[in-house]
């Protein structure tokens, strides 16, 4: 006979119960959590049968690169190698000069620079004695050209003894000379299509950047240099008649300048700071240095002790060097001058005695070679963009441009320090725009070129004889 089930003791059942209970009690907990997670939980989009594509009816398409095949020759201009070599490395002057004219075009600009006599020996500049700029010098019509229709980011004057060639150069890769002094009869030629001739200026295409510096030697003024912000470096050789590209930097080269002594030696700077030294006679990159952390605006050495240099940079800061002292890669400044922007110049006073920098925001700095404790800032109000403060014939003035017309500040040194004052005020109602950069002749003593942003303006001596030439303008 089968056993009755024991009945459960007081323990098993309140053990029972409180199993029903607490299972109740989280069956309401999770019932709430779920009302309350619902409230909050954002609305799923309702899904859509997307459409099915018809089939292509010919084979799947693929790219050029995907098939191996070259890239059109539309293209190739886009490639870095041939922005970098937009052109043979030697091609004759007359191939990129921008001009129409039935004869020889540039024979005109050549013939007056291989007839032009050199400078003296030893390179003495212009006696200065006596000399009052602010009373002396006159603006003719006749001496002002507008050179092209692009911004002119540099300019030089050739060191030629007794013409006055102007070189500028564009931001479209224009070199541009303007021969002052030729007669009327040879200014036969248009520079470039525009509203009628400009007499006596000759344009060139060499380049297809920017050209950042153009330097001529007094000891071979037949041999013009140009580098770009492609990097690029080109010599017009007058006498070959012939652009050659002696070198392609690394980086856009924005600055450029010779050693005093050595004609076939060039210093140009680059875009990360770097200062190359190259010899022409051998090709090739001889020293290099990184001097400062952006690109370098100007080179210059002192006139009078060929291993100072100076540069200036983006990074702003203007600084003096020894060459003799440089080391690889990175070399210790003689004295850095601070701005509180970029440094767009850095130039030597005519004797060496001062350095003149300008920044961005057209702070002009003055600093004593002989004691670098010695300095003193200006602010000078000029609504160009490019202004360079430079010298005039001696150490003791330097131009400032100004809205319409030219600053002559007085430089003073006087118990051990640098003062400023205003000396005189040149204008003229034919400058008709913001001087921004200044090339005086180092031989032939009140001949000032003075560079807008388009026009040259060319002052000369109050006495000097030479007839009117006509004024063209826009």
């Amino acid at each position: 006979m089968a056993e009755t089930p024991a009945a459960p003791t007081e323990y098993e059942r309140r053990r029972q119960e409180n199993i029903l209970r607490n299972k109740a009690i989280l069956a309401e907990l999770r019932r709430d959590a779920a009302d309350v997670s619902g409230l909050f939980a954002a609305a799923r989009r309702k899904k859509h049968p997307r459409a099915t594509p018809p089939a292509p009816a010919g084979p799947p398409r693929r790219s050029g690169r995907a098939r191996l095949q070259p890239p059109p020759p539309s293209s190739a201009a886009a490639l870095p190698s041939a922005r970098l070599k937009p052109r043979a490395a030697h091609f004759p002057i007359p191939d990129v000069f921008v001009a129409k004219a039935v004869t020889d075009a540039s024979a005109p600009l050549t013939s007056a620079i291989l007839a032009a006599s050199w400078p003296p020996e030893g390179g003495a500049r212009a006696d200065d004695a006596g000399f009052e700029p602010g009373e002396e010098l006159v603006l003719r019509p006749g001496n002002v050209r507008k050179l092209a229709k692009t911004v002119i980011g540099v300019a030089r004057v050739l060191p030629l003894s007794d013409r006055t060639v102007v070189a500028a150069g564009t931001s479209q890769g224009h070199l541009v000379f303007w021969d002052a002094d030729g007669p009327v009869s040879e200014r036969l030629c248009q520079a470039f299509d525009t509203r009628g001739a400009a007499e006596g200026v000759f344009m060139y295409h060499p380049h297809t950047g920017s050209v950042g510096g153009i330097t001529a030697h007094p000891c071979a003024p037949r041999k013009i240099y140009s580098c770009t912000h492609d990097g690029d470096v080109c010599l017009m050789d007058v006498e070959k008649e012939i652009f050659n590209t002696i070198y392609l930097c690394d980086y856009p080269a924005f600055s450029l300048c010779q050693a005093p002594g050595n004609a076939t030696c060039l210093y140009f700077g680059e875009g990360n700071g770097q200062l190359k030294a190259f010899d022409e006679r051998v090709g090739q990159v001889s020293s290099k240095w990184l001097l400062h952390r952006d690109c370098i605006s100007s080179i210059d050495f002192n006139p009078e002790n060929p291993n100072m240099l100076a540069t200036s940079s983006l990074d702003n800061t203007a600084c003096l060097w020894d060459l003799r002292n440089m080391k690889v890669p990175k070399s210790e400044s003689l004295k850095v001058v601070n701005h509180e922007h970029s440094v767009r110049s850095a130039y030597f006073s005519p004797s060496g005695g001062f350095l003149a920098t300008t920044s961005r925001r057209n702070t002009v700095g003055i600093l004593s070679v002989h004691n670098f404790n010695n300095s003193c800032f200006q602010q000078q109000s000029c609504p160009s963009t490019t202004f360079r403060a430079s010298w005039g014939w001696n150490d003791s003035e330097l131009l400032l441009g100004s809205e319409r017309d030219i600053q002559i500040t007085s430089i003073d040194l006087k118990d051990d320090s640098i003062s400023t004052s205003f000396k005189a005020r040149i204008q003229s109602e034919h400058m008709n725009e913001a001087p921004c950069l200044f090339a005086a002749h180092p031989y032939r003593l009140g001949h000032l070129a003075c560079v807008g942003r388009t026009k040259v303006f060319l002052w000369t001596l109050e006495q000097d004889a030479e007839e009117d030439m006509p004024h063209f303008t826009d």
